[in-house]
């Protein structure tokens, strides 16, 4: 009995590490960022993360020959302090308009209301935000 059991508890364990493994081997996200945003692109689409906002694009980003791009996704300020429960923060519309060439993307993000479009970023591959959030 004792050598059953052994032998089903190294099994679990040996499947909980291959499930682990496998689970690493398919995050084969890909970072982007300069000292205010970190863009995170997986092949379904990215997340992003500015100082004092988060964006999210639901579908692939496929650049064309030259490395331009266009895909729509939300833009969310934020701002510092607590989030009223009657006035949440709101997604808005927006377009990703970038280009990437080598290990640089100069990315723009347009909204609606031009006037909340936030200045272009010139992001780096392999790269973090440094900022600080303003939560």
């Amino acid at each position: 009995m004792r050598l059953h059991a052994m032998v089903l508890t190294v099994g679990a364990v040996m499947m909980l590490l291959a499930g682990f493994a496998g689970a690493q081997e398919n995050d084969n996200s890909e970072v982007w960022g300069s000292r205010d945003v970190t863009m995170r692109v997986t092949a379904q689409g990215a997340e992003l993360d500015f100082a004092c906002a988060h964006g999210a694009i639901q579908q692939p980003i496929r650049p064309n020959a030259a490395g331009e791009f266009s895909v729509p996704g939300t833009y969310t300020p934020e701002r510092g302090g607590p989030i009223m429960k009657d006035n949440p923060p709101r997604d808005l519309p927006a377009i990703y308009k970038g280009a990437i060439s080598g290990d640089t993307m100069h990315l723009e993000i347009i909204l609606s209301d031009q006037s909340q479009s936030p200045p272009p970023f010139t992001l780096t591959k392999g790269k973090q935000a440094k900022g600080v959030k303003c939560r």
